[in-house]
């Protein structure tokens, strides 16, 4: 688990919203990921619209999960030292268990209460430090 992580997730309670990303061309929320991948450089992904082939946005990664959490977790944890196997288990199993919990808050917030903010206006008044 990242640091902090839990802390994040705790200081949510009551003030977690969640958007799909639409195209500012067509409106469709059918998207592509287009990963960047360069040496000494954090990984970009490119949005395209998958309907019209515009241009959507562009993020950076300072993570990654993917659907093995197990093997997500794996690397995150490459470099640590770990004593006990059931501890690593329990560890394991528990990292699954929040990305898959997450996973499913998130899609109920869309279809309950999407922001209807651009995400432009997301970034800019709840998460300013993350503007480059």
């Amino acid at each position: 688990m990242a640091k902090g992580e839990n802390v994040e997730r705790d200081d949510c309670q009551g003030r977690e919203r969640a958007r799909l990303e639409h195209c500012p061309e067509c409106g469709s929320v059918d998207m592509r990921n287009n990963l960047y991948f360069c040496r000494g450089q954090r990984l970009r992904v490119y949005v395209q619209c998958a309907s019209c082939g515009s241009f959507v946005a562009r993020y950076i990664l300072r993570g990654y999960t993917s659907n093995k959490t197990y093997e997500s977790l794996l690397g995150r944890m490459r470099d640590t030292r770990l004593t006990s196997g059931k501890r690593t288990m329990h560890l394991v199993e528990g990292f699954g268990a929040r990305i898959e919990e997450e996973y499913k808050r998130v899609l109920d917030l869309v279809k309950t209460d999407e922001d209807q903010r651009r995400i432009e206006e997301i970034i800019e008044d709840d998460y300013p430090e993350s503007l480059e």
